[in-house]
């Protein structure tokens, strides 16, 4: 069972928005976004395996992007009629896993924020090459990207690893909904040139560059990011 934070009432008129968070946070991190989204808009957070009282496998190798699209396949089976599926930092390679895995026949549309299809040697988003060594570094990567509420040392390492070999370059061709790229021009997270990529291999994406903003828009501006979102859903 996934926890999840909820905004707005559902409405046979308009796709629900689903959003998924990175490596490291919850459901929370779009909390100040969906504190700013329209009433129209149903919008729904699931905490993630391992985060805020969602199941925690204890087990390493449950935290692999397949293990999450699964979940995610699993809690939007109970959301009647198509969702906008909006993924964050690893909540993107989270939303492309879906799409490889369950194709794009329930979406409305994608929203890819922060991400990459493959983080390769420039996303780096922990260096070490141990859960020990990704747990310690965890704590100083929550601060530095304002998140208030953490998933567990132990979740976030098993994330890593397997997020760390992801390669979903091929799975961008296969997306055949609308989808808008949001990207920081200062992330030193996860390059620009990776939002750029993503955009430019999906037929028809919007891609958004936001000048001086890092890796977490949310925390940057989320009454930007909640108008960004609006306005994609109204064009659906």
């Amino acid at each position: 069972m996934l926890t999840e934070l909820t905004a707005g009432a559902p409405s046979a008129e308009r796709p629900t928005l689903v959003l998924l968070h990175g490596i490291q946070g919850s459901a929370s991190a779009w909390k100040p976004l969906m504190e700013r989204l329209s009433p129209e808009i149903h919008a729904l957070a699931p905490n993630l395996r391992g985060r805020a009282g969602s199941h925690a496998p204890d087990l390493l190798e449950a935290y692999g992007l397949d293990g999450f699209a699964a979940d995610v396949a699993a809690y939007t089976a109970g959301i009647a009629g198509p969702f906008v599926l909006a993924g964050w930092s690893m909540g993107v390679l989270v939303s492309l896993e879906y799409v490889a895995r369950h194709g794009c026949g329930r979406l409305a549309g994608l929203v890819l924020v922060g991400g990459t299809a493959h983080p390769g040697t420039e996303c780096r988003w922990f260096a070490g090459e141990t859960p020990e060594r990704i747990a310690e570094e965890a704590a100083r990567r929550a601060e530095a990207l304002r998140l208030t509420e953490t998933a567990a040392p132990f979740a976030v390492a098993g994330s890593w690893m397997a997020a760390r070999r992801a390669d979903h370059r091929g799975t961008l061709a296969a997306v055949s909904v609308p989808t808008l790229v949001v990207h920081g021009a200062a992330d030193d997270q996860c390059p620009l040139s990776h939002g750029r990529a993503i955009a430019d291999a999906i037929a028809g994406a919007e891609l958004e560059v936001w000048e001086g903003c890092g890796h977490n828009p949310m925390a940057h501006d989320p009454q930007r990011l909640a108008d960004a979102l609006a306005a994609f859903m109204a064009r659906l």
